[in-house]
């Protein structure tokens, strides 16, 4: 009776490299699942910080100025559409956008931006910031990507409503969601 020795060499089987190369693969997806979700609650949290500063500095321009609506020197062209609108946008014939405007009172340090890096909305993707301002009060809103229902509540103890979740035109990840005001 012949006997046959097997010997193995030093590579591996097609098998087994599959099932290395099916492993790595799904802790690569496991990995970039968890990344993307602390992306976004970076960003909400950077919104939130910019938030606190921007009402910060309205809360200086008034004290400044002794009104919420944003103007060169105090009483000159307003910024943004008569201080309200889109915080970043520069509208027709205004002095600039309202957060221009905040950064040229010297209230704050630089133009205020959302990490997402849009100034305004399409009405389907991710929007920008808003303000709404009168002489004596204003609401800043802003689009969080992971809303709790205590910071949806925020809008209904803000001042202002008129952007208001966007709800007839927007889409749902277009819609502001959290506000602050006075």
């Amino acid at each position: 009776m012949l006997k046959y020795k097997m010997h193995k060499t030093g590579g591996f089987t097609l098998i087994e490299l599959l099932v290395v190369v099916s492993i790595i693969g799904l802790l690569a997806s496991v990995v970039m699942t968890s990344l993307n979700s602390a992306r976004a609650k970076a960003r909400d949290a950077r919104r939130r910080a910019d938030t606190t500063q921007v009402r910060t500095a309205l809360e200086l321009y008034y004290a400044k100025c002794g009104t919420y609506i944003v103007k060169q020197n105090c009483t000159g062209t307003a910024y943004g559409s008569n201080g309200t609108g889109w915080f970043n946008y520069s509208y027709p014939g205004s002095a600039g956008s309202v957060a221009q405007g905040l950064k040229d009172a010297g209230v704050i340090g630089g133009v205020t931006i959302d990490p997402s890096g849009q100034i305004t909305s399409n009405g389907t993707t991710r929007s920008g910031y808003m303000v709404y301002a009168n002489a004596s009060h204003y609401t800043f809103w802003i689009n969080l990507e992971n809303p709790t229902a205590a910071d949806i509540a925020t809008q209904n103890s803000c001042y202002f409503s008129q952007y208001d979740n966007y709800r007839a035109t927007f889409s749902v990840a277009a819609r502001m969601n959290y506000c602050v005001g006075q």
